[in-house]
């Protein structure tokens, strides 16, 4: 099914391209410049309505792959090439550069403490990823540190969501803060249902939608007004979720189609 990796793969990067576009047109119109408040403009009912779309084709997909494919086959991904784990090792690297920015810049942050626990949270998803690029290497001999490393990204995307819940909780504008929130529950989601895999229950229709759905609002809400610490967080975050529903996607292996009998012939 690597051609379906493919497709799917281009698609959500195509969607998510048209999502930032969206994002970045509904910013420029919905906010009164005087006031700073929102108003009513058609570009949110138009974001709305992709947002639809994209969930709808997305869930779809899913079950498209799910019902031509063999389900004792579904194991955990074939993830031990050099690609791969060179991929993780790039982005946990993203992800604990994120985590230190954040340590160390505070911002205008209303809540400083609990911004600075999301960013050793960041810190603690990039040694999660590690342990899973390394576990994965290794086979059965490193199933216990992919289990670490999946609780590890689990608890980072937890806190990551209370954490941006708390500094959006002050501000009245929905929309300024909403996909932001969206993101990173479809994010945490993805997260859980990826470590089925490491606890030898995996669910591969909800972790390949969540991972794709979680990376196109992830792309979405980059271009929002934000610390570079968390543009990057969103942007790392795209990446592995992107490489994930890849991994995922080619690992539904098509349903062989029964030979006709000599009577039936």
């Amino acid at each position: 099914m690597q051609n379906e990796a493919y497709k799917l793969t281009g698609a959500a990067v195509v969607a998510s391209a048209m999502g930032f576009m969206l994002r970045w047109l509904q910013n420029l119109n919905i906010l009164d410049e005087e006031t700073g408040l929102a108003e009513k403009s058609p570009i949110s009912a138009v974001v709305v309505l992709y947002l639809i779309i994209v969930v709808v084709a997305l869930a779809g997909y899913a079950i498209h792959l799910r019902r031509g494919s063999t389900p004792a086959e579904e194991g955990i991904p074939a993830a031990r090439s050099p690609l791969y784990t060179a991929a993780l090792y790039a982005i946990a690297a993203l992800l604990a550069l994120s985590g230190v920015i954040q340590i160390f810049h505070v911002g205008d942050s209303l809540w400083p403490g609990m911004y600075r626990l999301g960013g050793a949270a960041t810190v603690a998803g990039a040694v999660g990823l590690l342990l899973l690029a390394g576990g994965n290497r290794d086979g059965e001999k490193g199933q216990w540190r992919c289990r670490v490393g999946a609780v590890l990204m689990i608890l980072f995307g937890g806190i990551w969501l209370i954490s941006a819940y708390k500094d959006a909780a002050t501000d009245p504008v929905l929309w300024r803060f909403a996909p932001e929130i969206l993101a990173i529950s479809a994010v945490l989601m993805a997260f859980y249902y990826m470590a089925g895999y490491y606890f030898d229950s995996p669910r591969p229709v909800y972790t390949l939608f969540f991972c794709e759905l979680g990376a196109f609002l992830s792309v979405m809400s980059a271009i929002d007004d934000m610390p570079m610490a968390e543009a990057l967080r969103f942007a790392a975050v795209a990446l592995l979720l992107f490489l994930w529903g890849f991994v995922i996607a080619g690992n539904f292996p098509k349903k062989e189609t029964p030979l006709q009998s000599d009577e039936e012939i």
